[in-house]
């Protein structure tokens, strides 16, 4: 299974969401690391660091998901930590999703995500970086999980 590391950035303190997501991906057997509130994009970077996560989620309800998000992937670039995919989940409007994707956020889960969309899209995002994977096993570019 694959090491996960979740994280809310900023000063969101709307936290019940992502604690009931960080227990659905452990309890499907990932490795999850919840860094909890109140983290800066730095922080997150600096743990991706020693954690070694093969995917990064973020969570957002009262933070610029596009604004954070950016920082995150640039605090990770300069520790050469780029590879590792970024998630997001929360609230986020149509206009972000446009942004978030240029950005290069592999999936974006919305309030009310179901517990097996997250899984599966958490296991598609891991799939589609995988080399090795059979074509029918990686990111479907269709699937409503991945950013359109």
């Amino acid at each position: 299974m694959a090491k996960i590391l979740i994280a809310k950035v900023g000063t969101d303190a709307h936290d019940m969401g992502v604690t009931v997501v960080s227990r659905w991906l452990a309890d499907a057997g990932h490795e999850v690391r919840n860094m909890g509130l109140y983290n800066t994009p730095k922080r997150v970077a600096e743990i991706a660091r020693e954690f070694q996560p093969d995917v990064i989620g973020l969570s957002f309800l009262g933070a610029e998901p596009v604004y954070m998000s950016a920082r995150v992937l640039d605090e990770l670039a300069q520790r050469d930590l780029h590879q590792i995919p970024l998630v997001i989940g929360g609230v986020i409007t149509p206009a972000m999703l446009a942004e978030l994707k240029t950005l290069g956020v592999k999936a974006i889960f919305s309030p009310g995500a179901s517990r097996e969309s997250i899984l599966d899209g958490i296991v598609g995002v891991l799939a589609g970086l995988r080399r090795n994977v059979p074509t029918t096993k990686q990111i479907d570019q269709q699937s409503p999980r991945q950013v359109p």
